[in-house]
C-alpha cells in the first residue's frame, strides 16, 4: 500500500516537531466533532424555526455555529497544507495560537448560552388527562410532550449538540496549550540563534580591538594564490 506521505515529509514532520502525531490526531478528533455538532446546531436551528421564532431571536443554537464551523475549516486545512503544499514544514505556531484561543473563547459563551436558553428546560410532565385518556393542551400541560413535541425533539438534539460542542472545547484548548508551548520554543530558538551575534556586536562595542583580534583572518581577494603556497591574510592595518 502506498504511504499517504512519503519518508521525507515524515522526517520533516518529526525534525520540527516530534509531538506532530498527538496534535494531528487532536485535530481529527476535533473535526469529527465540530461536524457532528455543526450539523446537530443547524438541525435544532432549523426545527424551532419552523415552529416557534425566528432565527433573528433564536440566536443562542446558531452562535455555536461560529466556533463549530471555524474548527471544521481550520483544523483539517491546515494538516492537509502542512502535509501536501509544505512537506512537512510547520505552519507558524502564533497563527495555532490565535485560532485555537479564538475558537475556545468563542465555545465557552456560545455553550453557556445554548445550555442556558436550550428548549429542555421547558419541559414538563402531563399533570392531568381526562379519563378517557385525552390530554387538555392548556394550563399546566402546554409545555407537556403531547402538546408540544418539537421541543422535546429540539432539546434532545441541543442535549447531543452540546456534547459535543463541550468536547471540542476540552480538545481545542489541548490543541491552543501545545501550540502555545510551541510558540514559546519557536521564539526561544530564535532568540538562541541571533545570541552570537548580539554577544559579537557587544563585543565590539566594549572593546573594537579585542573583537578585530579574535575574528579569523580574512583573505585579500585582489592577491593571486599559487598552488603550493598559503595565501597571507589580510590584517587590520593592510
Amino acid at each position: 500500500m502506498r504511504p499517504i506521505f512519503s519518508a521525507e515529509t515524515r522526517r520533516r514532520l518529526q525534525e520540527h516537531d516530534p509531538k506532530w502525531h498527538v496534535k494531528a490526531i487532536l485535530q481529527l478528533i476535533c473535526t469529527v466533532l465540530a461536524f457532528n455538532a455543526l450539523i446537530l446546531f443547524a438541525d435544532a436551528t432549523a426545527i424551532t424555526n419552523k415552529y416557534y421564532v425566528t432565527a433573528y431571536n433564536n440566536w443562542s443554537d446558531w452562535m455555536p455555529l461560529f466556533p463549530v464551523l471555524i474548527s471544521l475549516i481550520y483544523n483539517p486545512v491546515t494538516f492537509l497544507l502542512v502535509l501536501l503544499r509544505r512537506r512537512g514544514k510547520p505552519i507558524h505556531p502564533g497563527w495555532h495560537v490565535g485560532f485555537h484561543f479564538l475558537i475556545w473563547a468563542l465555545g465557552i459563551p456560545s455553550i453557556v448560552f445554548s445550555v442556558g436558553w436550550g428548549w429542555f428546560w421547558w419541559w414538563q410532565p402531563v399533570y392531568y388527562r381526562y379519563r378517557n385518556g385525552y390530554i387538555p393542551c392548556r394550563g399546566y400541560n402546554f409545555w407537556s410532550e403531547p402538546c408540544q413535541p418539537a421541543i422535546y425533539t429540539v432539546g434532545r438534539i441541543e442535549i447531543a449538540a452540546n456534547v459535543f460542542l463541550g468536547l471540542l472545547i476540552i480538545f481545542e484548548f489541548a490543541l491552543f496549550f501545545l501550540a502555545c508551548v510551541a510558540l514559546h520554543k519557536h521564539r526561544k530558538a530564535i532568540r538562541q540563534s541571533r545570541m552570537p551575534a548580539r554577544l559579537s556586536q557587544l563585543q565590539y562595542n566594549r572593546d573594537p580591538e579585542a573583537h578585530a583580534a579574535e575574528q579569523p583572518p580574512a583573505y585579500a581577494p585582489s592577491q593571486e594564490h599559487t598552488p603550493g603556497t598559503t595565501p597571507s591574510p589580510v590584517t587590520k592595518y593592510s
